[in-house]
């Protein structure tokens, strides 16, 4: 990472060793240096643990608490300070997740960001003419239009009926015949609780296992490494799956 950004990083860690807490003004949800960093590695500048780290440390020293969890899973987290608290995440992540969207286009957006559950949703919400209402009631308004667009694509998904699907993303020549294979491992109507993946060439065949639940009409994305003499011949298929009942 280049040094002015690691110098920008390091700043406020500075700032809340030596004063004890952080300000949010009411005009910000976020403070602004998270934003940057959520922003750096929207757009891959930063890596993932440099990123978790700085909300960790948010964390650790109450700017950020978590709400509620259910069942093992973190829902939620609540950013708070002496003059704002935020109640409305959802709104948060979206409005911080903006430009990537606009750097990257919609289909790239939702393919590197479809771990996040409402993913689809902060892109309805970006297309609505509502994204660029500015009135003091902003994040009221916004959350209102969110809850009905999540709860219209809920009732979309419902009504189809989808099989279990593997589909290649990208294949990355890495040199001496071996290529890079990213795909989407994506659940049907029932939730996945594992899958076996099999990604093969003419020359090689290799079993990849989803690490993680994949939950109903959702996808999960892994990488694998792969020989082929010809990329256009790498195929991906299901295995064996097992299904959360």
């Amino acid at each position: 990472m280049p040094l002015n950004r690691k110098l920008l990083l390091l700043i406020p860690v500075l700032m809340f060793v030596g004063v004890g807490f952080y300000s949010v003004s009411a005009e910000s949800l976020v403070p602004s240096w998270i934003k940057n960093t959520a922003l750096w590695y929207g757009e891959g500048s930063i890596s993932e643990q440099e990123f978790l780290d700085s909300m960790q440390f948010l964390i650790n020293n109450n700017i950020i608490f978590l709400d509620k969890v259910e069942k093992g899973k973190v829902l939620d987290p609540i950013i708070t300070s002496d003059d704002v608290i935020v109640t409305k995440p959802r709104i948060n992540q979206c409005s911080v997740l903006y430009q990537a969207y606009k750097n990257v286009g919609k289909i790239q957006f939702v393919a590197k960001y479809d771990h996040i559950t409402f993913i689809n949703t902060c892109v309805k919400l970006y297309q609505d003419p509502i994204w660029n209402y500015q009135g003091e009631d902003r994040v009221d308004k916004l959350n209102e239009r969110f809850m009905e667009l999540n709860q219209t694509l809920k009732e979309e998904r419902a009504k189809l009926s989808y099989a279990t699907s593997i589909k290649i993303i990208s294949k990355t020549d890495i040199g001496q015949g071996k290529y890079d294979v990213k795909f989407n491992a994506c659940a049907g109507d029932k939730r996945i609780d594992k899958a076996k993946i099999l990604v093969k060439s003419e020359i090689e065949a290799v079993q990849v296992g989803t690490s993680k639940d994949i939950p109903e009409n959702s996808c999960r994305t892994y990488v694998t490494q792969l020989h082929a003499k010809n990329p256009a011949n790498i195929q991906a298929s299901v295995l064996e799956e097992v299904f959360v009942e």
